[in-house]
């Protein structure tokens, strides 16, 4: 499952079989184990990017259009002794401010960190401290933190609570995490600055959207694996194993889609599936409950590979059994390494289906065993009368399990009628390309002209004989 919002895959209930030849899901059938969030948008540091199902985030992006409305700030220096260069003096100061934050981090100076932070807010304070200490074991390779633009307007009550000239920013904290991320991190808060004497100093982050990250909700234990890196809040030995797991899947991915991709991936493991809802922005915890991991990252960037993320549920990874595991493992990191190569992802039957496709690759799994939920329903007259949408990828809309076995069958079809290399070409034509430098080369191409190009056949066409193989399957 892909995700974006966060940019930005897997599934629910759904035990993977107990013994091999049992279906890969007894309770919801199949997909309680994948659940590609539906393809989309993503937004803000450790993005959401998800192919599709998380929530927009509650802050805009830096590199929203400076055309956007923002409230001005409350000011108080209108006074006859207010100067000109009041402004410029106040941002120039909140630049050093959030630079002194950078290098606290960095330098893993809690004394500085904590110096930077209004000691009248005396709860904030203290919410800070936890953060500086959760992210002790985080490997950060850089961290800039930076101004981004006029948050919302204090009320007059705030402005008076929190001191004079108290005033609210959107600020960006970009970062990359050593030998894992090839592109920056970059997640938008609100920050409330006051002034005390001579120096600005942050009173709060409540005063506006935020973002949480992993870091916001306690400790984060650390694994590093071959080709991974794990970051959790939860039980270490769940980091262990995932981390075995995510080198396992990389490999797969290897033998079917090549080597030009990073090769490495960030698996963040959340302690809950509560905590998972709060990383991916979402009001509450509705569909999650068919998801056992997703990918989060930016998804249609021609500027270049965006840093993906896979977020663990450990509620729905804990029911997968078997096999169940490892194709859900391998699911994800095929969604890292496919937005790796390009900008593109072509329609969610194309990117969840191929990734479901190499997740299978070479296990002794029937397409009965694998697809039975669709297939059932085929067999009982309530089958597919078209390809999977977008929305039919969204856990919170009903079952998504169907929706991933057809798209499943669907490429396992391309497969079977034209070949392997065939296939491939038919999905990377949709992926498009990143040159060297990391700009976009060759562009996406969209799926009805992939498949007239390169199988030579109309999409209504194959859609048909998707419907027959499905039938034939069936019976």
């Amino acid at each position: 499952m892909s995700s974006a919002p966060a940019a930005p895959a897997v599934s629910s209930a759904p035990a993977a079989p107990a013994a091999p030849h049992e279906r890969l899901r007894r309770t919801r059938t199949r997909r309680a184990v994948f659940a590609a969030v539906a393809a989309a948008a993503v937004v803000a540091a450790g993005a959401v990017a998800i192919t599709g199902d998380a929530e927009p985030p509650v802050v805009p992006t830096a590199s929203s259009s400076s055309s956007d409305p923002v409230a001005a700030p409350v000011r108080t220096d209108t006074g006859p002794d207010a100067r000109p260069d009041a402004d410029r003096l106040r941002l120039e100061a909140v630049d050093d401010l959030l630079l002194s934050r950078s290098a606290a981090l960095l330098a893993r100076n809690r004394e500085d960190w904590t110096a930077t932070v209004d000691p009248a807010s005396a709860d904030f304070a203290a919410r800070q401290a936890a953060v500086f200490d959760n992210l002790a074991d985080v490997p950060f390779d850089s961290v800039r933190i930076e101004y981004a633009g006029e948050g919302p307007a204090l009320s007059v009550q705030r402005a008076a609570e929190v001191g004079p000239g108290a005033w609210v920013a959107r600020v960006s904290f970009v970062y990359r995490l050593a030998d894992a991320d090839v592109a920056d991190i970059r997640r938008d808060s609100y920050l409330t600055f006051v002034r005390r004497g001579d120096r600005w100093l942050v009173a709060d982050d409540a005063d506006g959207g935020k973002n949480i990250d992993l870091w916001d909700l306690g400790p984060v234990g650390v694994v590093r694996g071959e080709r991974s890196l794990v970051l959790g809040t939860g039980d270490r030995a769940l980091l262990t194993d995932l981390a075995e797991r995510a080198d396992r899947a990389a490999v797969a991915v290897d033998a079917v889609w090549g080597t030009g991709w990073p090769r490495t991936a960030v698996v963040v493991v959340p302690a809950d599936q509560a905590q998972m809802a709060a990383l991916l922005n979402r009001p509450d915890e509705n569909g999650l409950d068919q998801i056992a991991a997703v990918t989060t990252g930016e998804v249609a960037q021609a500027s270049g590979p965006a840093a993906d993320r896979i977020i663990v549920n450990p509620a729905g990874f804990a029911r997968l059994h078997d096999v169940g595991p490892d194709v859900v493992l391998t699911h994800e990191m095929v969604h890292v390494a496919v937005r790796a190569r390009g900008p593109g992802q072509g329609p969610l039957w194309v990117s969840e289906g191929f990734a479901d496709y190499v997740a299978y690759a070479g296990r002794d799994l029937s397409r009965r065993q694998v697809a039975g939920d669709v297939l059932d329903r085929v067999e009982a007259g309530t089958g597919p009368t078209t390809l999977p949408t977008d929305a039919d990828f969204d856990p919170r809309q009903g079952d998504i399990a169907p929706a991933y076995s057809s798209s499943w069958l669907a490429i396992d079809l391309v497969e079977r009628t034209y070949g392997r290399e065939t296939m491939l070409a038919f999905v990377d034509l949709q992926v498009g390309t990143f040159t060297a430098d990391g700009v976009q080369g060759r562009s996406p191409v969209p799926v009805e002209e992939a498949a007239r190009s390169v199988l030579d056949i109309e999409l209504a066409t194959f859609q048909t004989e998707w419907l027959a193989y499905l039938e034939d399957l069936a019976e």
